[in-house]
């Protein structure tokens, strides 16, 4: 093939990507609308919408903690700040067996926080296992109308439950947000910003009726459209247990899955320690994600195409014909990167996207490898898919 023909050939590739992208920006500016479809305003004060503050619902925010001493205690604090009422307001700390501090944290936090709940962990049962167990026993116990999910490395925004609120109607049974990291290290920018494209595509995709994913510690459900979909208990066991109810619930009908894009809604979370760390969850991440639909899979293809162009652009094409590769390529990630850091404030990240298109085709490239390793390693357990 001559070099004139490989740059009509990597320069088609990149603009069905460009073009994909194009679709889901789409997507990210109908997650930018208000609840009502109207265009956003940037610093709108929270408004309860479902009548006055007496008559605000019942919510549980759910956490799941396993190992978590060093992290759990930022976590509690920015759940003590919600802007929310008390008395309305559950939070439901689930003690998944942890081996470490987090039971004593846990235990003294209550005398701080009279309206936290602190149980442990039963005997797995069935098909539940490890975390899928702690939040099936979390959602038993759960008492809220609805029930609003983060993990225990994470930090939530005070108006994170009343802004959750506005997107539910009467056929809504799911809303997700968008988490990012906390930065500490150069390569937690690059973790971060990764977050933002990942989340973004799926953010953009369920607003355009293609569900790809939602993140799990970052997750609000009616609990009638859990029970109605027959809660994790009915659901086959995924190690991405959120992928798992959001893909039951969306099937669900009457059930809508709502996916927006607002600051207040944002989660912060964790970086991966080390590579070990980044492997694994990565690892999880493309198992669980194993039972996409057809579409996921051509997705995929095209991503991992565009990516292959880019980096062999550098080696066999014309130095004009391989930076209008690059470009174009890089163009299309940031249709989907820049909406979520100008809505989130969090424009600082865009320092690191250089870098990151390189971290990302290294990413593309491992999922076959990721795919073929069989067993999952998590928070300490193993599980065979």
């Amino acid at each position: 093939m001559t070099s004139y023909e490989l740059s009509g050939l990597f320069l088609l590739i990149v603009l069905l990507y460009f073009a994909e992208h194009a679709i889901y920006l789409i997507g990210a500016f109908r997650g930018i609308r208000s609840p009502g479809g109207a265009a956003p305003l940037e610093d709108e004060a929270p408004e309860p919408v479902m009548g006055a503050e007496a008559e605000l619902p019942l919510c549980t925010v759910l956490v799941c903690a396993r190992d978590e001493e060093e992290n759990i205690g930022r976590c509690l604090e920015s759940l003590e700040a919600i802007n929310y009422p008390k008395e309305r307001l559950e939070v439901l700390m689930v003690d998944d067996k942890s081996t470490d501090k987090t039971p004593e944290i846990l235990e003294a936090w209550k005398a701080r926080m009279p309206n936290l709940r602190v149980f442990r962990t039963g005997e797995e049962v069935l098909h539940l296992r490890g975390k899928v167990n702690a939040l099936t026993q979390g959602m038993d116990a759960a008492h809220g109308e609805f029930v609003m999910i983060t993990d225990a490395d994470s930090r939530v925004r005070p108006n994170w439950i009343r802004e959750y609120l506005k997107y539910y109607d009467q056929n809504t049974g799911m809303v997700a947000g968008i988490t990012l990291l906390e930065r500490k290290h150069f390569l937690d920018g690059i973790q971060s910003i990764d977050w933002s494209y990942l989340l973004g595509l799926a953010m953009a995709s369920a607003n355009i009726n293609l569900p790809l994913s939602v993140i799990g510690n970052n997750l609000s459900i009616r609990r009638t459209a859990y029970e109605d979909v027959g809660g994790y208990r009915n659901i086959p066991f995924s190690v991405t247990e959120d992928y798992a109810l959001f893909q039951a619930i969306w099937r669900k009908p009457p059930w809508k899955v709502r996916f927006p894009l607002h600051r207040d809604l944002l989660v912060m979370s964790e970086p991966c320690p080390n590579f070990r760390a980044w492997w694994r969850q990565k690892h999880r991440w493309v198992k669980g994600g194993e039972g996409l639909k057809a579409v996921g899979y051509l997705i995929f293809l095209l991503g991992l195409l565009a990516n292959l162009a880019m980096v062999l652009a550098f080696f066999f094409l014309p130095i004009i014909a391989a930076i209008a590769v690059i470009v174009i390529k890089w163009s299309a990630d940031l249709l989907i990167i820049l909406p979520v850091l100008a809505r989130t404030r969090m424009q600082a990240l865009l320092k690191y996207f250089p870098v990151y298109e390189v971290y990302l085709a290294l990413f593309v490239f491992s999922m076959p490898i990721m795919i073929a390793q069989k067993n999952v390693k998590w928070k300490g357990r193993v599980y065979k898919h």
